[in-house]
C-alpha cells in the first residue's frame, strides 16, 4: 500500500473515532437520542465521503499538473456543496439532529490533527505496512537513465 493511500486511511480512521465519540457523548444530552445518533451517522459518513473526494481531487491534480489548480477548486467547491446539501438535509428532517450531523462533519478537521498519532500506532502496531512495493526505485531509475541520455 502505498504512503497516500495509507494517509487517507488513517485520516479515515481518525474521522470515524472522532464520530464515534461524538455519538456516545452527545447521545445523552439531547431529548432525542436516536435523532442525535442518526446526524452523528449522516455527519460521518460524509466527512467519510469527503475525504475520498478530496484524495481524488489530489490524485487527478497530481497526474495532470497542467489543469492541477482548477481541479483542485472545483473539488474544493463540490466538496462544501455536499456539506451545505446535507446540512439542509439534516435541517430540513425532524427525525435528524443537525447539531450532531454538523459536528459528524466537523471531525473531518479533527482527524486531520489526529492523524500523526493514529500513524505512530500504525506503525507500532504494523512496522511493515508502510514498505516499498518497488515502484518508487523504478521511477527513480527511469528518471536517472532519462536524465543520463539527455532527454527531459
Amino acid at each position: 500500500m502505498n504512503y497516500f493511500r495509507q494517509t487517507l486511511r488513517e485520516l479515515q480512521v481518525g474521522v470515524i473515532i472522532f464520530g464515534v465519540l461524538n455519538i456516545l457523548i452527545g447521545m445523552w444530552f439531547p431529548k432525542d437520542m436516536l435523532a442525535y445518533v442518526l446526524g452523528g451517522v449522516l455527519g460521518t459518513v460524509t466527512a467519510l465521503v469527503l475525504t475520498v473526494n478530496m484524495a481524488n481531487a489530489i490524485t487527478k491534480a497530481v497526474s495532470d499538473e497542467s489543469k492541477a489548480s482548477t481541479r483542485i477548486r472545483i473539488a474544493f467547491f463540490v466538496r462544501y456543496a455536499i456539506s451545505i446539501v446535507v446540512m439542509v438535509v439534516a435541517c430540513v428532517t425532524p427525525r435528524v439532529n443537525p447539531i450532531a450531523t454538523f459536528i459528524g462533519i466537523f471531525c473531518l478537521k479533527f482527524a486531520t490533527y489526529l492523524t500523526p498519532v493514529i500513524h505512530r500506532i500504525n506503525l507500532k502496531i504494523n512496522p511493515h505496512s508502510l514498505e516499498s512495493d518497488g515502484s518508487e526505485e523504478i521511477e527513480e531509475g527511469e528518471n536517472d537513465a532519462t536524465y543520463a541520455s539527455g532527454e527531459r
